[in-house]
């Protein structure tokens, strides 16, 4: 991984924590997940968002 890598994971995570606060644990990864699955899609089209979210334990 790269820097621009580690910086993608880590907007994902502020953008989840700071909108979401008041939500319980599962639901905030869960929205995490999604987040930076969208991230992922966006710098590869053969990323695999549904085999991602499964691997998470979200599908």
């Amino acid at each position: 991984m790269t820097r621009k890598d580690y910086e993608l994971i880590a907007a994902a995570f502020k953008r989840q924590v700071m909108m979401k606060l008041d939500k319980d644990e599962h639901d905030i990864l869960s929205d995490l997940a999604e987040d930076l699955a969208g991230e992922l899609l966006a710098l590869n089209p053969r990323f695999d968002v549904n085999r991602f979210l499964k691997a998470c334990g979200l599908s």
